[in-house]
């Protein structure tokens, strides 16, 4: 069973829709769009992300931390002595979704928990998914020109 609740999802996720509309008004009244490039956005919303559902599991569990720093986890939970790593992806034009990671970080790391939440390019609508212990075994070799990104295989990962 998880230790991320329906509950935690919800109200980070509502923090984020917040901040999200909030961003896209800044945006538009300098005369920009932020849902033309969805994965600029991401970038944007990522450190919301650790934030809010560091926030959100805060109340559930002692000693949780955000620092998002490099080698650093973006959510550490003391209590349960566990390494979240948060990740914000939205389906490509064709409907393809890529659950990524760092792979160099998994490999000095050995184990990782992930949280992908995917948005829709609206930022409407959300699917969240957590994987507990994930390992290089669950991700594909980076391809040369991946800046050493590796796509989970979606097909191994439990």
């Amino acid at each position: 069973m998880s230790y991320i609740t329906h509950e935690h999802c919800q109200r980070a996720l509502q923090k984020m829709k917040q901040f999200h509309d909030d961003l896209d008004n800044l945006y538009k009244s300098h005369g920009l769009s932020m849902l033309d490039n969805t994965g600029r956005r991401n970038i944007l919303l990522s450190a919301a992300q650790e934030e809010f559902f560091a926030q959100e599991l805060a109340k559930s569990y002692k000693g949780v931390e955000n620092n998002g720093r490099t080698g650093e986890p973006d959510i550490m939970i003391g209590e349960l002595s566990r390494e979240l790593e948060c990740k914000i992806t939205t389906p490509s034009s064709k409907g393809a979704i890529q659950l990524q990671t760092d792979y160099a970080t998994l490999n000095k790391k050995g184990e990782l928990d992930y949280l992908y939440v995917i948005a829709d390019r609206n930022f409407d609508k959300f699917v969240v998914l957590h994987y507990d212990g994930l390992t290089c075994d669950d991700f594909r070799t980076p391809s040369a020109g991946s800046r050493g990104k590796a796509h989970m295989a979606r097909h191994i990962a439990a």
